[in-house]
């Protein structure tokens, strides 16, 4: 419902418990059919390891499709624009399983060409329902409570995300085959369509869909005026580019370059989600204690690490070192949260709308962007680097050596540049 004053504590409280089951539900759903298993789909289908790179941009690259979800919003607010948006989220999904029939008939051309439009759909419309997502949160939230609700939300994700990483992992070690990783997704596509029906029961003020409705291009000058925002902005596509160059490409790693099965990919990744999740019940007081601002710099110094264990990695690869890139990678996941409070403090509730879409014009599809380009471009220089050696694992060192060079000057440097404002302290208890 959209009411026409500022929500009671009441109403606060309801939309706050919306979100929370909301989160339970597509927690779940994402494990089914997110990024590890449309990358492990993809990997099971032969494709090229330069595609795979673009998959790995695609999260981001998508946010292109985010000014739709302004038009929705301005029309039924932006809580039933986020659940209408979801559910055809989860329909796109179904567009990737279909893969798996063209492979069938020896479509493999048709069959890539689903994987890339459906992941893109995928991640579209989940950045078109996200547009509102902050000034939502805003709007349901005191300033003093922030940081425990981003906390909640993300640590109720993680949890039936960790669940439905168990329970894929169980089914993928007794049967791995294309079709089981397809009825994984078709599952997981339709516990995101239930998973909607929460967002519709969050009330909102009338404010939100009044901003949707103001014209974009007279109120951006505005927001990229402030410095602050501005700063942001540029952090977040360094932030953004060093996840796609590092993360997607330590699956891609395990899976050809140390030949670990589906079964074991996906406890490596247990181990990613198994930091974000404890990592997401310290993040109101890390941030409360330290800053938004430092959070995010040693966030972005803990993905720089990455590369090293994969460069340094002995053969044949040892199960344990490998493991440290996807634990600093949950780890690091704190800096979304440090993020999104760093825009809501930022910017005025009146220009969040339009400073969201900013933001995922710039600090997202053009973070998808450059990290595609550099992802899948460094993956074939590598690949040209490393013909003739003897080892097939030369080709991830090379990789990895090229992409830190570049994560740590590019990516590093705004992020350090991210401006400072005054930090203020939770409310007690």
């Amino acid at each position: 419902m959209i009411c026409d004053g500022p929500l009671s504590r009441a109403q606060q409280l309801k939309g706050q418990l919306m979100m929370h089951k909301f989160n339970l539900l597509n927690g779940f759903s994402y494990m089914c059919l997110g990024e590890t298993v449309i990358i492990l789909f993809a990997v099971k289908l032969a494709c090229p390891n330069s595609m795979i790179a673009i998959l790995g941009a695609m999260a981001q690259f998508a946010f292109l499709m985010m000014p739709l979800g302004k038009m929705i919003t301005a029309r039924i607010g932006a809580a039933r624009s986020q659940g209408t948006f979801w559910v055809c989220r989860n329909i796109a999904a179904l567009i990737v399983a279909s893969a798996a029939l063209w492979e069938y008939f020896n479509l493999h051309q048709t069959a890539q060409w689903a994987i890339l439009l459906g992941a893109f759909f995928f991640y579209g419309f989940r950045a078109a329902g996200a547009i509102m997502a902050k000034p939502l949160a805003g709007c349901l939230t005191e300033e003093w409570e922030r940081a425990s609700y981003f906390a909640k939300n993300t640590a109720a994700f993680h949890i039936t995300n960790l669940t439905a990483l168990i329970l894929v992992s169980i089914i993928l070690r007794y049967t791995d085959s294309i079709w089981t990783l397809t009825c994984i997704i078709i599952t997981g596509s339709m516990v995101g369509i239930t998973s909607s029906r929460y967002l519709r029961q969050v009330d909102e003020t009338r404010a939100i869909r009044d901003a949707a409705r103001r014209p974009i291009w007279q109120n951006l000058g505005h927001a990229w005026r402030n410095s602050h925002f501005r700063s942001l902005q540029y952090a977040q596509v360094g932030f953004a580019a060093t996840a796609i160059m590092l993360i997607p490409m330590s699956l891609l790693t395990l899976k050809r370059g140390c030949h670990v099965s589906d079964t074991g990919a996906l406890l490596y990744t247990l181990v990613l989600f198994a930091a974000a999740t404890v990592m997401s019940y310290f993040t109101g007081k890390v941030i409360n204690r330290f800053g938004v601002r430092k959070v995010i710099i040693l966030c972005q110094a803990c993905r720089l690490l990455i590369p090293w264990f994969w460069i340094l990695m002995p053969e044949p690869f040892l199960p344990g070192l490998a493991a440290i890139p996807f634990l600093l990678s949950g780890m690091s996941g704190v800096g979304s949260n440090a993020t999104a409070q760093y825009f809501l403090r930022a910017l005025p509730v009146q220009s969040q709308v339009i400073g969201s879409i900013l933001s995922a014009l710039i600090g997202e599809a053009l973070a998808g962007f450059v990290g595609m380009l550099c992802a899948s471009g460094l993956m074939k220089l590598a690949e040209h680097l490393a013909q003739g050696s003897t080892s097939g694992f030369m080709l991830y060192r090379i990789y990895f050596m090229l992409a830190f060079m570049i994560c740590a000057t590019l990516c590093f440097y705004p992020v350090l540049k991210l401006k400072r404002f005054a930090e203020k302290k939770a409310c007690p208890a």
